[in-house]
């Protein structure tokens, strides 16, 4: 059987594609953007790690929550529903820290459809901290939305 890491060494190809490929990197231009196509591409795979309105990971009462891969009702943290938690809730956030728990939240705390009610100006807000490239007309975050 054929290890499949072995067919990305030029060495194992044909000579036709061997040839193929030495005429597809003589062409810059598409070499580049076919670099810049799979680092947008990997970006784009990790969307929920980096721009998520729901942490990452919850500890809380010794154990590990993944809201991420996971629904979870308000009831499992403390809460009085048995709706989906709204993890961005101050009241959610205060039980989970009452009891000892911490979040890990994603680099964007925002998802794309996520409006930001904490906003020091109207919408559409200027780039700031919260909002690298400021929000929209309705106050989601721009760079979550281009995510």
């Amino acid at each position: 059987m054929i290890n499949p890491l072995t067919l990305f060494r030029p060495s194992v190809w044909s000579p036709l594609a061997r040839r193929r490929w030495s005429q597809f990197k003589a062409n810059k231009r598409g070499f580049v953007a076919f670099w810049l196509f799979l680092i947008l591409f990997l970006v784009t795979s990790a969307a929920e790690f980096i721009a998520n309105d729901k942490p990452i990971l919850i500890y809380v009462n010794g154990q590990t929550y993944t809201p991420i891969f996971n629904s979870y009702p308000e009831t499992a943290f403390g809460g009085e529903f048995e709706t989906e938690a709204r993890y961005r809730d101050p009241y959610l956030k205060n039980l989970i820290k009452e009891k000892g728990g911490w979040m890990i939240w994603p680099l964007i705390p925002f998802s794309y459809n996520t409006i930001n009610y904490n906003l020091t100006e109207p919408a559409p807000a200027p780039p700031s901290l919260e909002n690298v490239l400021g929000t929209d007309d309705q106050g989601r975050d721009v760079l979550a939305r281009m995510i």
